[in-house]
C-alpha cells in the first residue's frame, strides 16, 4: 500500500512561477526606488566632489548629463585684481540648471569660453544631505545651521537677505584666503531648496546684530555657491545662490509613485465628497 501523498506537479510549477514573478516585480520596484533616491544620492555627491572652478562645461555634462535650463545673465566683475567698485564691468554669463532627480539642483555660471566660473548645489529632500567643505569647516546641506560657521566679519560683503511677496533668499560670504585656494564660499537659504526659513523681519537695511544672530541660529543651510573669479557677488546674490524658483517650480520633480498615489487619493476624496453632498441633498 502506497502511503505517499499525491503531489500536483502542475500546481507547484504555476505557484513557483507566480512567486518568481512577484519577486521580480518587487526587485524592480526596489531597484527603481534605490536608483532614484539613496543610490542616486551617492552618485550625485561623488560627481559634485569632482567639480572645481574653471572646469569646462563638457566636463560637467559628462558628470551630470544635459542641463534642463539654460539662459544668459549679465553680472558685474572687478577689473584686474583690485576690487574697486569704480572698475566694475558687465559680464554676460551662461547659467545652466540641472534638476538632480527629486533630490536637488545644480547650477553653473560659465563665461564665453564655457569655463565654469561659479557653481552651486541645493538640496530639496531629506534623502539628500551632502557634506561639503566651506574652507576648514564641513557642513551638511539641509541640516547645518548658519551659526555653525563664523559670523561674516566687518570686511565681508553682505550678508544679503531678501523677502518679497512670493520669493525669499538669504546668502552670506565666507573667505579663507590661500588655505582655501582664494575661493569665495557662499552659503545660505533658498526658496528653491529645503528646509527653507524665510528671513522674516529683515527690511531693506538688513537686521541688527541681535536679529541676524537669531536668524543664523534658526536657519539651516540648504544651498552653497563656490566662486572662483572676480565676480562682484552683490550683482548675483542673494537669489543667485540657487536656481531661480520661478524657473524650476513648474517641473514635476516628485517620484512617479508619489504622483500616482496623490492622484488616486484625490480621486477617492472627490468621490467621497460627492457622495456626502448627494446624501445631504436627499
Amino acid at each position: 500500500m502506497n502511503f505517499l501523498p499525491t503531489i500536483d506537479t502542475k500546481l507547484n510549477v504555476w505557484t513557483l512561477a507566480a512567486v518568481l514573478t512577484a519577486l521580480y516585480t518587487l526587485f524592480g520596484l526596489a531597484r527603481g526606488w534605490w536608483r532614484s533616491s539613496l543610490g542616486k544620492r551617492r552618485q550625485l555627491i561623488k560627481a559634485y566632489r569632482r567639480m572645481a572652478p574653471y572646469v569646462c562645461h563638457d566636463y560637467v555634462k559628462d558628470l551630470f548629463g544635459e542641463p534642463a535650463w539654460e539662459h544668459k545673465q549679465t553680472v558685474q566683475k572687478y577689473g584686474a585684481d583690485a576690487r574697486d567698485e569704480a572698475g566694475l564691468q558687465d559680464l554676460a554669463l551662461t547659467v545652466r540648471t540641472w534638476p538632480l532627480g527629486t533630490l536637488g539642483f545644480l547650477v553653473t555660471w560659465s563665461n564665453e569660453h564655457d569655463e565654469v566660473l561659479m557653481y552651486s548645489l541645493t538640496t530639496r529632500s531629506r534623502l539628500f544631505r551632502p557634506r561639503v567643505a566651506v574652507g576648514p569647516h564641513r557642513i551638511t546641506l539641509g541640516r547645518t545651521p548658519l551659526a555653525s560657521l563664523p559670523a561674516p566679519g566687518p570686511d565681508a560683503a553682505g550678508p544679503w537677505p531678501a523677502l518679497g511677496a512670493r520669493r525669499f533668499s538669504y546668502a552670506e560670504q565666507h573667505y579663507f584666503g590661500s588655505s582655501d585656494g582664494y575661493l569665495d564660499r557662499v552659503v545660505g537659504v533658498s526658496d528653491a531648496g529645503a528646509p527653507a526659513a524665510p528671513p522674516i523681519g529683515s527690511d531693506g537695511e538688513g537686521w541688527g546684530s541681535d536679529e541676524l544672530a537669531a536668524y543664523r541660529r534658526q536657519a539651516r543651510i540648504n544651498s552653497t555657491l563656490v566662486v572662483g573669479s572676480t565676480i562682484d557677488l552683490a550683482s548675483v546674490l542673494p537669489y543667485g545662490i540657487a536656481p531661480d524658483y520661478d524657473r524650476v517650480r513648474l517641473l514635476e520633480l516628485r517620484h512617479p509613485a508619489r504622483v500616482a498615489l496623490a492622484g488616486r487619493y484625490g480621486s477617492v476624496k472627490r468621490s467621497v465628497q460627492g457622495w456626502k453632498d448627494r446624501r445631504r441633498g436627499q
